[in-house]
């Protein structure tokens, strides 16, 4: 169980089960508060081909975490693009997998754990990597949009921009998605409102 202090909250994390917990109480990932728009977008894909890409994708995301904090190379075409990316983009990356906590009406809503944030052009970003092979711009923007509330509610940091890192195989594109607080807010009121259920 990971854990976390943050705005004098206590984030937990158990990854076997994929919960969070804020002061001792489950509350919906990020993922699970998008679930309500998209559902679950996998639901057809054969479990093998399923447990195979999100092993490859977190794999990817563990490389570019080490690299980014001690600089080692584990060779991989991702990482390769993503330090491509990094130079032509010009960007720093500050922080990596950095817990949040959502709140509404000051109580705590939802929970996760953002990609990257860096800072690109002089300006605060908050960054995700995707390794499917599509990448899905309205699911990333809304994604994106809750992390933005989360980071800035969590860390008192407004991030200006929000990018999609698309990583696979040989595509390697640094995507840039429309700021749009609203969706986020809209999305966390029918969350809470139980239309997912």
């Amino acid at each position: 169980m990971e854990h976390w202090n943050i705005k004098g909250y206590t984030l937990e994390y158990d990854d076997d089960t994929h919960t969070y917990l804020v002061d001792g109480v489950i509350v919906p990932s990020v993922t699970q508060v998008l679930s309500l728009k998209f559902g679950n977008k996998y639901e057809h894909v054969n479990r093998s081909t399923l447990e195979r890409a999100a092993n490859r994708g977190t794999l990817i995301h563990k490389a570019i975490e080490e690299y980014c904090k001690t600089g080692a190379d584990d060779s991989s075409k991702e990482l390769h693009n993503f330090i491509f990316l990094k130079n032509y983009y010009d960007f720093k990356v500050l922080e990596n997998e950095v817990p949040i906590i959502i709140f509404t009406d000051d109580k705590p809503t939802a929970a996760g754990r953002l990609d990257l944030i860096l800072d690109i052009n002089g300006g605060l970003a908050v960054a995700d990597i995707k390794t499917t092979a599509v990448l899905d711009k309205e699911y990333l923007a809304y994604q994106l949009n809750l992390y933005r509330v989360g980071y800035y509610q969590s860390y008192d940091a407004l991030a200006c921009e929000l990018y999609g890192v698309h990583l696979k195989e040989n595509k390697r594109k640094l995507v840039k998605i429309p700021v749009n607080e609203g969706i986020a807010w809209h999305i966390l009121e029918d969350y809470k409102g139980g239309k997912h259920e």
